[in-house]
């Protein structure tokens, strides 16, 4: 049986495993894992994977550069997390770190503003970093004020933001890198519209989105479209769920091979509400598919939740027993019904000839606490009042469609312990063949399960994720991850809370965590 295994590096392993590279701190068994000392959890680490080249860790201090800039660090380790450089920056106080990109071997990091004034024109920042060299080339510009990029690209010398106003004027605005000179254009001067999907098609170059319209209070429309860099329309093809019953809510795209738009979305079943955001994702009833050809919309499929065969997984059996009770009660498809969920889509991934959407499936958790107060008569009652926790995580839809849309198959990672600050997906996947493994990171340890399509290859495992000695006892862990790095590589996060007796100093410590993994074959 396949399954996940955390080890020394000295192991000699066959099986597909995750191999933490970790040990003591002799030079060549030295541990793959960066620790740097912290206050709170609230501190603004954060790690980005460069390839090969290695990883890059940075953060806002709270050192004054002067009356109105902050001093940011950076440090950069190679693949063995061995440190190569660490510098500091200074930046406006008002911007904070909003995207990544990676390219080739340069990072760029986009800070946009967080200041009060929002009524005049926002700066700005791209940062390129050149990792070899450890140099800043920052690229300041403008935007709109309260407008919101949503999201970057890199191509050649030109930064793309897709740009959502307020007032529903969504805008591209295309920076060159060189020059600073920047230039832009509406997608809609007629209807407020907002981004829901953007990429940048290298062959031309275009700019592919999805884009929402809203006609009135109760009434939009979705259309993808596709423009050339000076905002010229090149395709507009609207997609349409037919039928009043059902809303788009969340959408996604992947090209096939025949450069045909395979878009995989959710919706949701009698809303009748009309929404354009995508900062928090609407609750949705299902899966839907659908195929843009040039000029046409063709081959839409919807998947309820509750048909997929693996549903069960997030469901208790009494949940679907009362469901398919009720359907057939009223001689209704169980399609018909919804158990609606939070979902977070992942970019789909194409795996010979498959298109793999993944949805996570989320919901708020809070819990009560009381205290005791006296009224006007000094007599004491009890109050009660809600704490938000996180967000609990529940499992990981993965659906298979071929190039026309049509469902392959449907398995579910499901999720133990995981509440989380953020609504940063979570999972994480390799191929090895024609099998897949899916992975997260919690509490210390590593989930893994091996499906091969609907099958899966035993049951999950959990791996506990070594720390930097012996004897370390974890008592906390928030904000943490996994990322892919390289290869077979991937990258473990978050702030810990460590405790080790056996330490004569320090034996109680604080620290943002950067460890490497292996998938082995």
């Amino acid at each position: 049986m396949q399954r996940l295994i955390l080890s020394a590096l000295s192991c000699v392993l066959f099986l597909p495993l995750l191999i933490a590279q970790q040990a003591n701190s002799i030079r060549e068994d030295e541990a793959a894992r960066v620790e740097i000392p912290a206050r709170t959890d609230k501190e603004s680490y954060r790690a980005i994977p460069c390839g090969r080249d290695g990883a890059l860790i940075f953060f806002k201090s709270v050192e004054v550069a002067d009356a109105q800039r902050i001093k940011w660090y950076f440090s950069f380790y190679d693949e063995d997390l061995h440190q190569k450089w660490v510098k500091s920056l200074p930046l406006s106080e008002d911007l904070d770190f909003r995207f990544k990109f990676f390219s080739g071997d340069t990072v760029f990091l986009v800070f946009t503003y967080n200041g009060k004034m929002k009524s005049v024109d926002q700066p700005l920042e791209i940062l390129r970093i050149a990792l070899k060299k450890g140099s800043f080339i920052p690229n300041i510009t403008k935007v709109p004020a309260n407008s919101e990029p949503d999201f970057f690209y890199v191509l050649g010398r030109y930064a793309f933001l897709a740009l959502n106003h307020k007032t529903g004027q969504a805008a591209v605005e295309i920076l060159d890198l060189k020059s600073n000179h920047s230039k832009g254009f509406l997608i809609d001067r007629e209807n407020p519209a907002a981004f829901r999907w953007f990429q940048i098609d290298t062959v031309g170059p275009a700019i592919k989105a999805i884009v929402t319209k809203t006609l009135n209070k109760k009434e939009v429309e979705h259309w993808y479209k596709v423009f050339d860099t000076i905002g010229n329309e090149k395709i507009s093809v609207r997609i349409s769920a037919i039928n009043q019953d059902r809303e788009f809510t969340g959408f996604q795209a992947i090209s096939d091979q025949k450069g045909d738009q395979l878009v995989i979305g959710t919706y949701r079943l009698n809303s009748g509400r009309a929404s354009t955001k995508n900062k928090t994702p609407d609750q949705s009833s299902g899966i839907f598919t659908s195929l843009i050809v040039p000029g046409n919309q063709k081959n839409l499929n919807f998947i309820n939740f509750l048909e997929l065969k693996s549903i069960s997984t997030l469901l208790s059996s009494k949940d679907l027993i009362d469901l398919k009770k009720k359907a057939l009660k009223k001689n209704k498809n169980i399609g018909e019904y919804s158990l609606d969920f939070s979902v977070i889509q992942h970019e789909p991934i194409e795996h010979e000839g498959q298109y793999i959407g993944v949805s996570e499936v989320f919901y708020p958790q809070f819990h009560s606490e009381n205290y005791t107060d006296f009224d006007f008569y000094g007599r004491p009652f009890t109050n009660s009042y809600s704490v938000f926790d996180g967000y609990k995580f529940t499992g990981a839809i993965f659906t298979a469609f071929n190039s026309d849309g049509q469902k392959l198959w449907d398995n579910i990672m499901e999720f133990k312990d995981m509440i989380s600050s953020d609504l940063n997906p979570k999972v994480v996947t390799r191929f090895h063949g024609d099998t897949m493994l899916l992975a997260y990171y919690t509490g210390g340890k590593i989930a893994s399960k091996v499906i091969h399509n609907e099958e899966t290859t035993g049951k999950i495992e959990f791996s506990l994720l070594e720390s930097k000695y012996p004897d370390d006892k974890l008592i906390t862990e928030t904000r943490s991850g996994l990322m892919p790095w390289y290869d077979s590589f991937f990258l473990c996060y978050g702030f810990q809370e460590i405790k080790n007796v056996a330490l004569e100093s320090n034996n109680k410590r604080f620290v943002f965590q950067l460890t490497k993994v292996k998938f082995e074959e």
